[in-house]
């Protein structure tokens, strides 16, 4: 999973790379060449053309390793597997459940989201400069980007780790503090409130282009960008609510956001969100996830764990994601799954290398409110949108309201595995906000020892620039 990169100063390194002080251990960073320009330019001598070119770095920047969250995540997840004989920490580190915080999973989506973030920073520190010629309007987008997609790669970042900074630092010799939990659910989410308010502000048009992946459903102008805001929003609310005891105001602030998103009861938009987009062009970043030799497999129990449609064939969401037909093992696991939905069957587009990743669709949005309405004591409300959600896209048959909070979140979790498989790391943050993590504990009868780890560990960079030891963030 190479990705094209170029050596910035050393100076530069340590800006983008933000939280990462790898300066003290003498090592050097690279950071992907995705139009940013020089960030020490930019603060010295901002231009209109270059705060846009930064900010269009933010759009690719955020894509960055999203294919990696996906395959790691997928791990402790059990959705599914890497098998490559030549690199079997995959199945001996995260399938066993004991990652390292060596380069392997420690430093994975560390450095990257903290370059955007440190070059978001930037981005908001220079906006207000009188070299400017932006208008009020365009100055307003530019910044309820910046935060949106400042928070939503901090959001990631905290589902990977116990806690985080949420802050990046300039001096190279001082580390940014690390937030607990609550903290850094609390910036993130006063971030994205800002956020909004900016794109509130910001007019009719952006002051840069957005992307594909904002293009293909409208998500490209100021108004249309506030309601992938607010989506962001009701999954922070959620996460943090379902942590936290799962009191009723958290789950009305996730109400509120949705009040605000994209959110539609309609079968024809169960797609319609926020996507990165990815390309098979020279000098672009592929998406990894298509991956045709078979490394990359699906966890059997998919298929046996999906229910039946009326005429017999299985869950039409895992038949619209998951392939069959081939072999593969590694460390006695096995497989004849793949996953399809990178790779022929994508979200939109032509599929293969190209395929897009979802940053948040409708069908989530759908499956968030239905966990709102339960905790808020709409209980019909709730079932009507997890059948809504069975039938619509799983082609499955409703069931009964559900009796129990217990049971509420066994019959959510099924249909969050189905509708969100392989989309993130849905699954393995799911049962952990919920208390169920050793409930994916087994693998499979020959390998009774695997167990689920919590988060994935610091870069040992980062422990020892903060004199931690051993080096935390597992459990």
């Amino acid at each position: 999973m190479s990705r094209s990169k170029h050596e910035p100063s050393r100076r530069g390194a340590l800006l983008l790379a933000g939280a990462l002080l790898l300066a003290g251990c003498g090592q050097d960073l690279t950071v992907p060449d995705y139009n940013y320009g020089s960030l020490q330019d930019l603060q010295n001598n901002p231009t209109n053309a270059a705060v846009s070119a930064t900010v269009v770095g933010l759009v690719h920047t955020s894509r960055q390793n999203m294919d990696r969250l996906v395959l790691l995540g997928g791990h402790p997840g059990r959705e599914g597997y890497y098998f490559d004989p030549n690199e079997p920490r995959y199945v001996r580190q995260l399938v066993a459940g004991n990652p390292d915080p060596s380069d392997f999973t420690g430093s994975v989506y560390w450095t990257i989201p903290y370059a955007n973030v440190r070059a978001a920073e930037i981005v908001l520190a220079v906006l207000d400069n009188p070299r400017l010629t932006f208008s009020d309007a365009e100055r307003e987008g530019i910044r309820g980007f910046a935060k949106t997609t400042k928070a939503y790669d901090l959001l990631n970042q905290l589902q990977f780790r116990e806690k985080i900074p949420v802050t990046v630092s300039e001096d190279p010799t001082e580390p940014a503090p690390l937030a607990d939990r609550a903290a850094a659910y609390t910036e993130i989410a006063r971030l994205l409130d800002e956020g909004k308010a900016h794109l509130d502000r910001a007019g009719t048009v952006f002051a840069f282009p957005m992307g594909s992946g904002y293009n293909q459903y409208g998500f490209n102008t100021p108004a249309a960008y506030a309601q992938v805001n607010r989506a962001i929003k009701a999954r922070l609310e959620a996460y943090r609510t379902s942590e936290t005891g799962r009191a009723t105001a958290g789950y009305q602030a996730v109400l509120a956001a949705l009040g605000g998103s994209f959110l539609v009861a309609d079968r024809a938009q169960l797609n319609r969100g926020a996507y990165h987009a990815f390309s098979s062009g020279t000098g672009d970043l592929a998406n990894a996830l298509s991956d045709p030799s078979g490394k990359t497999v699906a966890d059997p129990r998919l298929r046996t764990d999906a229910e039946l449609q009326a005429g017999g064939l299985r869950d039409a969401r895992y038949l619209a994601k998951v392939d069959s037909g081939f072999s593969n093992s590694l460390l006695d696991l096995r497989s004849d799954l793949r996953f399809s939905l990178y790779l022929t069957r994508p979200f939109y587009g032509s599929g293969q290398k190209a395929s897009p990743i979802p940053i948040i669709r409708n069908e989530e949005l759908i499956l968030l409110r239905a966990e709102a309405r339960w905790f808020t004591g709409d209980r019909p409300g709730a079932t009507a949108d997890l059948n809504f959600i069975r039938q619509n896209s799983g082609n499955l048959a409703p069931i009964a309201q559900p009796a129990s909070d217990d049971a509420f979140i066994t019959a959510l979790l099924k249909e969050r595995r189905y509708s969100l498989m392989f989309e993130g790391a849905h699954r393995w943050i799911d049962h952990r906000r919920f208390g169920r993590l050793r409930q994916l504990d087994p693998t499979n009868a020959s390998r009774p020892g695997d167990k689920v780890f919590t988060y994935f560990p610091y870069p040992t960079a980062e422990c020892d620039a903060r004199n931690i030891s051993p080096c935390v963030g597992v459990s």
